[in-house]
């Protein structure tokens, strides 16, 4: 469901994409499409709308490529991940993971999850961490199935999940009563032969066949 926002810098509009996604992209104006909670910002990238928080930390990643990008609500968030998209060479997958890992843990999580998409339109290398915050993030909404085609990605793209990975998928499906589903990770965990699981894992089983 679309809505339009109240702001008069904002004006509501929605892009097509490869996959039917709405993607960033640089505009003469600055426009905001609402859609349920997910929020896309479609801006010009010197727009004279930016806010102070995010100006800082473009500042920041032109003076000094190696600062971590903090941000502390969506819209600053929004630009700073558009100017990392558009910025010649393009900066590491890490600075990426560090701004959706904020944003995960502002609970955006169908935000992400876009992010996540529109940075494998610009080519930009997933890593072992990425796919790790988008399996957190489809657990939180209760998208299970699409955590287990993450799962997958781990090995078409020859990366190893670990502990973490198994954790978090697992704990999900014990929190959902999904014990055989539970129980079946576990097993293809110790198959894989390449992760071991923890105290974590033990704790979040023994809770759920307790």
């Amino acid at each position: 469901m679309m809505r339009r926002t109240t702001s008069s810098s904002y004006s509501c509009c929605c892009s097509n994409s490869r996959r039917g996604m709405p993607f960033l992209h640089t505009t003469s104006t600055t426009t905001l499409v609402v859609s349920d909670n997910n929020y896309f910002a479609l801006f010009h990238s010197k727009s004279s709308n930016t806010s102070k928080g995010a100006n800082t930390q473009l500042r920041k990643l032109v003076r000094d490529p190696t600062s971590k990008p903090k941000v502390t609500n969506v819209d600053d968030a929004l630009k700073v991940f558009d100017e990392m998209l558009h910025r010649r060479p393009v900066p590491s997958v890490v600075r990426f993971n560090q701004l959706l890992g904020q944003l995960a843990k502002l609970k955006h999580y169908s935000l992400v999850i876009n992010l996540f998409k529109q940075m494998g339109q610009f080519r930009i290398a997933h890593d072992n961490y990425t796919l790790n915050i988008i399996i957190n993030c489809y657990c939180h909404l209760n998208q299970m199935g699409f955590s287990l085609s993450v799962l997958g990605q781990f090995f078409k793209l020859g990366l190893q999940p670990d502990v973490t990975t198994y954790n978090t998928v697992i704990n999900s499906f014990v929190l959902k009563n999904k014990v055989a589903e539970a129980a079946r990770l576990f097993c293809k965990m110790l198959e894989g032969g390449h992760c071991d699981p923890n105290v974590v894992t033990f704790g979040t089983l023994i809770r759920d066949f307790a």
